[in-house]
Formats: C-alpha cells, sequence, structure tokens
C-alpha cells in the first residue's frame, strides 16, 4: 500500500496579495450570464493566470476555463461545433465567471513534494498547506498525478436551468478518471467554519462552492486543471500543441505523485469587471 508524505514548505517573503475576479461562480451554477458581460470580451493577456468559466469564442460554448501564458483554454460545450467537449484556445475570451490572479502579483510561499516511495493526495496538499498558513489562498503549479479524476461540463450554462438541478444535461460525457496524468493546475481554498477569516471567505463566494460531486471535500476547494501531452520544467513552457483538457479537477480520487506551485495568500478580492 502506498504511503502518503508532506510536501515541502516554504515562504518567499512576499505579502498577501489582492487577487481578482469577474462575473461569479453563483451566476454560473444558476446558469445566469449577465447582459453585462454576453458580449464582452477579454483580453488573457491582461491576467498573470485564471480559471473558472470561459470561452475563446462565444457564450454558446462556455466551458470549463483556465488563462495561462497570455491564452484561454476552454472545453467547448457547443454541441453544434465540431470542437465539441475539445480544447479550444485563444487570447480573447467571453466569460460568464473568471478567478484572476493578477500581472505582478508575487506568491507568498513555494510548494514542492516530490515521491520517494510515497504519495500525496490533493487534499492533504490543500490541508498542509492550510495548517502551515492558516489563511485562505490561491495557487499555480505543475504537477504529476499518480491518479486522475476531472471532468467538463458538456452545456453552457446560460439559459437559467440551474447546474446542479440539470446534472444529467450539463453532464453528459463520463467522468475522467485514469492514472499517470502531467498537468498545470489553479485553484483556491479556504476553511469557511473559521470565524476569524469570516469577511475574506464572503469574498471568496465569487468563486468558492460546495459541489456534490466531491465527497473528499474537507476545506472549501475549486480547482482547474490543463492535463498535457508530455511532462514540462516550467509554466512558462506550456504551449497550446502541449495541451489535451481544460478540466474541473476533483480532490476525490486525485494523488499526486510530485507538485511545483506557487502559494499566494490572498488579502481580499477585487472586481476586474471594469478595470482596462
Amino acid at each position: 500500500m502506498a504511503q502518503f508524505s508532506k510536501l515541502a514548505i516554504e515562504t518567499t517573503g512576499h505579502e498577501a496579495v489582492k487577487l481578482g475576479y469577474i462575473g461569479s461562480v453563483a451566476d454560473v451554477l444558476n446558469a445566469r450570464l449577465p447582459d453585462t458581460l454576453s458580449s464582452r470580451t477579454f483580453l488573457a493577456t491582461d491576467y498573470s493566470y485564471g480559471f473558472e468559466l470561459a470561452s475563446p469564442r462565444d457564450k454558446y460554448s462556455l466551458g470549463e476555463a483556465l488563462i495561462v501564458n497570455g491564452i484561454c483554454y476552454a472545453t467547448s460545450s457547443d454541441i453544434t461545433s465540431p470542437d465539441y467537449n475539445h480544447t479550444i484556445y485563444g487570447r480573447k475570451f467571453v466569460t460568464g465567471g473568471m478567478f484572476i490572479i493578477p500581472q505582478g502579483a508575487e506568491p507568498s510561499h513555494k510548494g514542492t513534494f516530490k515521491a520517494n516511495g510515497s504519495l500525496l493526495t490533493l487534499m492533504n496538499f490543500y490541508t498542509e498547506i492550510y495548517e502551515a498558513i492558516k489563511q485562505p489562498v490561491a495557487f499555480v503549479g505543475i504537477v504529476e498525478c499518480d491518479s486522475f479524476h476531472g471532468t467538463a461540463i458538456g452545456k453552457p450554462p446560460i439559459d437559467g436551468k440551474a447546474i446542479f438541478d440539470y446534472k444529467k444535461e450539463y453532464f453528459p460525457n463520463p467522468e475522467i478518471q485514469s492514472n499517470n496524468v502531467t498537468a498545470f493546475i489553479i485553484g483556491v481554498f479556504t476553511d469557511y467554519k473559521e470565524p476569524g477569516l469570516s469577511e475574506i471567505n464572503k469574498q471568496l463566494e465569487v468563486v468558492l462552492y460546495k459541489n456534490p460531486f466531491d465527497s473528499g471535500a474537507i476545506l472549501s476547494n475549486h480547482a482547474h486543471v490543463l492535463t498535457l501531452k508530455q511532462p514540462v520544467n516550467r509554466i512558462e513552457d506550456i504551449r497550446p500543441d502541449l495541451v489535451e483538457r481544460a478540466l474541473h479537477l476533483f480532490a476525490d480520487g486525485t494523488v499526486v505523485r510530485s507538485l511545483h506551485a506557487d502559494i499566494y495568500t490572498i488579502s481580499c478580492l477585487v472586481d476586474y469587471q471594469d478595470k482596462t
């Protein structure tokens, strides 16, 4: 039986940072696309990283999305397109909700894990960072998964039919459970049971929610991944021809073999919808 081991966490000397958002996951879950976003486009190059629901094409293909290296990647939910359930990408994007790590943000910590006869569950990654920092954080990194559990929405949430009320419509395709997956990962987590975090946790409701599909959730968390066709040494090495899928990542069923992550302690969130 595999043993599970702690990761190394080191401080960088940088303070907590202001991160950002466009729209809200609450609107996404309730399939509401505000008029202010339905015809608005944003530039991926304006942000260091991002994730949630977006498309480089139009609102009819909105799907699981990530921003990295100035490109927005998404799994198309447009059933009329030959790219349905495949990755599409571009420098401009539309979105119903996007969590943002802005340009210039510096990580407060680094997290490193390398298997040496041991493994690390994704939930242990979350809990060990939280125990060390005791604050809500965002993170990005390169991860090699011994086992992997993800999914992608199969219908754009724009018609008022709430996602979890119409699960069969929104998730017509099988969940992805596989082994030996290399990926770029981005996510956010916090402890909603901690009274001292009530102010920042209220702000984080634009990106965090209770997912009934994720039974392994101890901390409130939300993460996405770009699965990659081959390992890369640095996030900067990620490019479209190396990307396979843009997916929501489940903590339940995901086990890590190696990981290198930048960790951002969150001071507050800023609305980027009207920022130029």
